[in-house]
């Protein structure tokens, strides 16, 4: 990594563009994205809920992202960009939540020679390490972790500045150029030139998740369709109305759940009161399970019209995304004639069919199956 992530890790964000046909984009028009975050650090679990590049179904997906850049050049990334020669495009995803701390990002794009620094080594990395664009997962313009006012408002332009050489950058090299987003209205009024976004990235990937967890202190839905604000059409509607093209979203489905602790056990309804609930046995992060961990730890679920499951087990309770409400959502993105959907991320799905007792990666079949790939 050396050079580039001197200057690319100054940068996190991840957007999908697919409006009018994308400059430098040659896949064919009109397929849907199916779009699938491989994280390097699943290598390292336990047991049979480790996940290698080798584990990957090429078939399932349209795009893979390795996530993240922040870490030095390894074989790990020659064997997923060696998935190419299976049709499918590979990038390299920059930045992600923890990075994304801090003003290293916006002190990048502020400074015009910073830019075209990271430019270069992009352009540079991306041809040596064989990958077919970049992510950007920059979380987020101007509210750094959420933090709104913790750096300039002036973000906001200098963001859509760097996309803009990016763009320039890569098209001699017809380069793939997205971005993940957020799903807060109020951050992304404040983070995004939506119109610029739209016209310069070949996708914006709405990170449609994390919309409940345990820092609300009381339970909700991780990824909800519809229902209370914020959810999942919302934001879609939202971008819609401030820029995007139909055509250049892709909508995030998490392959994960949000998990709470209970206050009382025998209040265990949505809104009960709760804290963040106990790390999953495999993926060790408080307030979060994989999905092949919520088959272990949930007793049956209770499934909420148009908005999603949740499940709880004495004192746990988690908020998912299971086969029933992807196929909510893959119907609506074919019905909007919205762009696709991305994973948060493949190896979170029952890769191996061992836990859930319903075969090899459930939920990413259910995904491919509804979007007609």
């Amino acid at each position: 990594m050396g050079l580039f992530l001197t200057s690319i890790c100054l940068l996190s964000l991840a957007t999908f563009h697919l409006g009018a046909a994308s400059p430098v984009d040659g896949e064919r028009q009109g397929t849907k994205k199916l779009v699938c975050y491989y994280t390097n650090w699943s290598s390292s679990r336990s047991g049979n809920s480790a996940f290698f590049p080798s584990d990957i179904d090429a078939s399932l997906c349209t795009h893979i992202i390795y996530s993240f850049s922040i870490l030095d050049a390894t074989s790990l990334e020659m064997v997923v960009t060696s998935l190419k020669s299976q049709g499918v495009k590979v990038l390299i995803a920059i930045g992600g939540w923890n990075d994304s701390e801090g003003d290293k990002y916006s002190r990048m794009v502020t400074n015009p020679a910073s830019r075209a620094n990271f430019v270069t080594k992009a352009v540079e990395f991306i041809r040596r390490y064989n990958f077919d664009g970049l992510d950007l997962d920059w979380e987020y313009p101007s509210c750094p972790q959420g933090a709104c006012g913790d750096t300039p408002a002036s973000d906001k332009q200098n963001f859509a500045n760097l996309l803009r050489e990016l763009r320039t950058a890569f098209l001699p090299h017809g380069f793939l150029l997205s971005a993940a987003v957020s799903a807060s209205s109020s951050i992304a009024a404040r983070a995004y030139d939506i119109p610029t976004l739209n016209s310069q990235l070949d996708w914006i990937g709405l990170m449609t998740y994390d919309m409940h967890g345990g820092w609300d202190g009381v339970t909700g839905h991780n990824s909800p369709f519809r229902g209370a604000s914020p959810n999942t059409v919302d934001t879609i509607t939202y971008w819609l109305q401030n820029g995007a093209t139909a055509a250049k979203l892709v909508v995030g489905v998490p392959l994960y759940g949000r998990s709470f602790t209970l206050s009382n056990p025998n209040n265990n309804g949505v809104g009960a009161p709760a804290s963040n609930g106990a790390p999953g046995e495999y993926t060790g992060e408080a307030g979060f399970l994989a999905y092949f961990e919520l088959c272990m730890n949930l007793a049956p679920f209770t499934h909420v019209p148009q908005v999603g499951p949740y499940g709880f087990r004495g004192t746990q309770w988690a908020s998912f995304d299971n086969t029933q409400i992807i196929g909510d959502k893959t119907g609506f993105i074919m019905q909007q004639g919205l762009a696709g959907a991305m994973v948060w991320a493949i190896d979170l799905d029952d890769f191996n069919g061992g836990f859930c007792g319903a075969g090899e990666y459930p939920l990413l079949k259910a995904l491919k199956a509804g979007l007609g790939i």
